[in-house]
């Protein structure tokens, strides 16, 4: 039995690299996608298959990436509309501390805030380039914030330079600073406390 999936592999394999053809022009601005050998091992295995093909369409590098960022980034549209899916997941910073999003539910570790580790978003508001997040209901004595910095983009007011990385979103918590808490260590911030997306 072994054997013979080996076979039944091994001639399907054979069939695709058969029909692959080699494009000699290639652009910067296109990419081919092919059947993978991979789907076509699986779809061979579950014996579900009867003929094969192989499809190869062109399709833009930009249209690509543009997928790729929307499926893990955050939509600023949708979080200043009060829709907080697109932060969903665990959130980490260089300290080991993590805060998880559910749905606009925020769940801190350790001893959370006043030892309470479970809050609610509110009041989102866009200001010097930062999407601005209230903690429901907000702890004692000033409140707490989530300042929220999309990929790319960096505070645009009060600060010269990010002390954050830019490539990723990233948020900082605080109840008094505002954006100069991204700025580096020596100009009086603390981007060490940023939170990044873990994968």
């Amino acid at each position: 039995m072994k054997y013979l999936k080996f076979l039944l592999i091994a001639s399907f394999m054979g069939i695709v690299l058969t029909g692959c053809t080699s494009d000699s022009t290639k652009t910067a601005d296109t990419s081919s996608k092919q059947v993978s050998s991979s789907t076509v091992m699986e779809t061979s295995a579950s014996s579900t298959v009867t003929n094969s093909t192989s499809v190869s369409e062109p399709i833009s590098t930009a249209d690509t990436s543009k997928a790729q960022d929307n499926e893990a980034g955050l939509v600023e549209a949708d979080i200043l509309n009060s829709d907080y899916t697109s932060l969903n997941g665990t959130w980490k910073n260089s300290n080991g501390y993590q805060v998880t999003f559910n749905n606009g539910v925020v769940t801190l570790s350790g001893e959370g805030i006043g030892g309470r580790t479970e809050f609610s978003l509110s009041n989102p508001r866009k200001q010097s380039n930062v999407i601005f997040l209230a903690f429901e209901p907000a702890p004692a004595p000033n409140g707490m914030e989530i300042m929220l910095a999309l990929k790319g983009t960096s505070p645009s007011e009060g600060l010269s330079t990010d002390g954050t990385d830019l490539n990723y979103d990233r948020f900082i918590m605080g109840n008094n600073g505002g954006t100069s808490l991204f700025a580096p260590k020596e100009n009086g911030g603390i981007p060490d406390t940023a939170y990044y997306r873990e994968k």
